[in-house]
This record gives C-alpha cells, sequence and structure tokens, in this order.
C-alpha cells in the first residue's frame, strides 16, 4: 500500500464546487490544480526546486 503524501503547497478551494480533494498548487502563483499528493505533482521539477530553494533560504536566515 502506498502512503499519501500531501504537499505543503496544496490549498484546498474555499469555494469552488471542484470536486474531493481538488485544489491548487501555490508553486505557479495557484494555476495548477492538482490532488495535493505529492507522488502525482504534474511539475515535480519545479516542486523540488521551489522546496531546495525554500530550504536554502531558511538556512542563510538562521546562520
Amino acid at each position: 500500500m502506498v502512503e499519501e503524501k500531501i504537499c505543503i503547497l496544496f490549498r484546498k478551494p474555499e469555494s469552488l464546487g471542484m470536486g474531493k480533494g481538488i485544489g491548487y498548487c501555490d508553486i505557479d502563483s495557484s494555476s495548477a490544480i492538482c490532488e495535493g499528493d505529492v507522488l502525482f505533482c504534474e511539475r515535480p521539477d519545479a516542486l523540488k526546486k521551489y522546496l531546495r530553494t525554500k530550504l536554502e533560504e531558511m538556512g542563510r536566515r538562521e546562520k
């Protein structure tokens, strides 16, 4: 059984009737629609790059 990994950039829609589990991805100003599972990300390379950049920024702030 594969465990669902919820993406930290996933946002559930507030008032849209798009179906259960469907929402938006904050990685590209909310233009991508997704289910929030990182295993089924439409843009895995962009997600990795975004998260790597954020981790580097956090590392610089801690120094």
